[in-house]
């Protein structure tokens, strides 16, 4: 998997693939960058839940849950941990949009954000507080090509000092787009859905005898 990688993280220019590529490309993977750091190809790794895990070439590793970075290995500024990320009302909010249910969402989500690095004992604990709603819908251009209509969610927070506005874009039950805030290292990452995972994309009828 790691040989069809042409970029990682840090050190290279951003790299964008055409249309025709993304179609062509044989695994799951995303754009992800960073606001100092230009955009990477992540490929999927391994899935449990509703995490995804992600490879960037080497030994970095990005832990996705809903298109939300909650855990990483071998990035500097990259949350290593996120407590309580079961309670993040995203989900919600994104199977909501998906099953047009009128379910009432939460809100407000505390969680504890782990920053450093484990293996030479110095580790920060960020207390970041927030709010989440769906502000609109909105079209949306894939990698792919495909024009999506998405939900625009919104979330705004606190971590000491610093104020964050989130936005993920939801379409069929996944969040194809978002832009939020990690660390004060880093400050705001981009993660795009460049080519889906079969696991995540809405079943076909008929097409596995059901």
């Amino acid at each position: 998997m790691a040989n069809t990688i042409e970029t990682t993280l840090f050190g290279h220019q951003g790299v964008e693939l055409s249309t025709e590529r993304v179609n062509a490309y044989p695994y799951a993977a995303a754009y992800i960058k960073t606001d100092d750091f230009p955009q990477a190809i992540a490929v999927l790794d391994r899935v449990s839940g509703d995490q995804r895990v992600y490879r960037t070439g080497g030994d970095e590793a990005i832990t996705t849950r809903y298109g939300r970075v909650i855990g990483s290995s071998g990035v500097p500024g990259m949350p290593l941990f996120t407590e309580n990320a079961a309670a993040d009302p995203l989900k919600c909010h994104v199977v909501q949009q998906f099953r047009g249910s009128r379910e009432l969402c939460p809100s407000n989500w505390e969680r504890i954000v782990e920053v450093g690095n484990y293996g030479a004992n110095k580790v920060q604990q960020w207390k970041l507080t927030s709010t989440t709603r769906v502000v609109g819908n909105s079209s949306y251009t894939h990698p792919d090509g495909t024009e999506l209509e998405v939900a625009v969610i919104e979330e705004q927070g606190r971590a000491d000092s610093n104020e964050f506005k989130n936005t993920f874009y939801a379409a069929n039950g996944r969040v194809v787009y978002a832009h939020h805030w990690v660390s004060p290292q880093l400050g705001y990452v981009t993660w795009r859905e460049m080519k889906p995972y079969s696991g995540d994309l809405p079943q076909q009828q008929g097409g596995n005898g059901q």
